[in-house]
């Protein structure tokens, strides 16, 4: 058995996470009825299987045809998209060239402009609730769009990062909900290999309208002596 980044990455997503929705990686067009569990708490939904993928220009960060400027509509046409999983890096399945600005640093492997579409429904259960979208990781300058609406832009790979998708998304358990990801990789972009695209998890954060927010808590040590320190837990207020 040969090992590979890839397999690693696939074998990565085998497992369910905790509070994953039964059904959900199976069936990612349709998110299963008992989201309803979401209510009374905080709820993950992985985003893993059902992506489509387009490798638009491994050369630069534009598309030089245009034929996909609008692929952030949620009427946009992906079927000849080809089908992928998260986390997913284009690079690695590229062969190693010395074109498109690859380096030793880049494994010679190239960059340049893809765009990830996944298609869900949200039952009535989330009415009121909301949503969020979060990414532990996507290299390199990536823009999140829902429905038609950009959300928000993340121009930084290595670290996560979540958008809030209330008021877009729609709740009726049948339209279909479009997410629709941007990533722009210019080379050199890395000192060392990362990779290019949705190369970490993703996933669909369901709370009740107050709760805690992302990164809400901390804690910190207020006093520190010789011999002890205290800690205390804190909330932003």
């Amino acid at each position: 058995m040969t090992v590979t980044r890839r397999s690693v990455l696939v074998a990565a997503t085998a497992t369910p996470a905790a509070g994953a929705l039964p059904g959900t990686a199976a069936a990612p067009a349709a998110l299963a009825a008992d989201a309803s569990a979401a209510a009374g708490g905080r709820r993950t939904v992985p985003l893993r299987d059902g992506w489509r993928f387009a490798l638009v220009d491994p050369d630069g960060i534009t598309d030089p045809t245009g034929a996909d400027d609008r692929a952030a509509d949620p009427g946009y046409d992906d079927t000849d998209w080809r089908e992928v999983a998260v986390p997913h890096d284009w690079s690695i399945e590229q062969t190693p060239t010395t074109d498109h600005g690859t380096t030793s640093g880049t494994g010679f492997l190239p960059g340049g402009l893809g765009w990830y579409r996944l298609a869900f429904a949200l039952p009535p259960a989330c009415a009121g609730q909301r949503i969020s979208v979060e990414f532990d990781g996507v290299h390199m300058d990536s823009y999140v769009s829902c429905n038609g609406t950009e959300v928000g832009h993340h121009p930084y790979g290595c670290t996560g990062f979540a958008f809030d998708l209330t008021g877009l998304v729609h709740t009726d358990g049948g339209t279909p909900n479009v997410l629709a990801v941007k990533v722009r990789n210019r080379l050199p972009s890395s000192r060392w290999y990362s990779g290019s695209g949705i190369y970490r998890e993703a996933r669909l954060v369901i709370t009740e309208p107050v709760h805690v927010a992302r990164w809400g808590t901390y804690v910190t040590t207020p006093e520190i002596a010789a011999d002890r320190a205290g800690s205390a837990w804190r909330r932003p207020s």
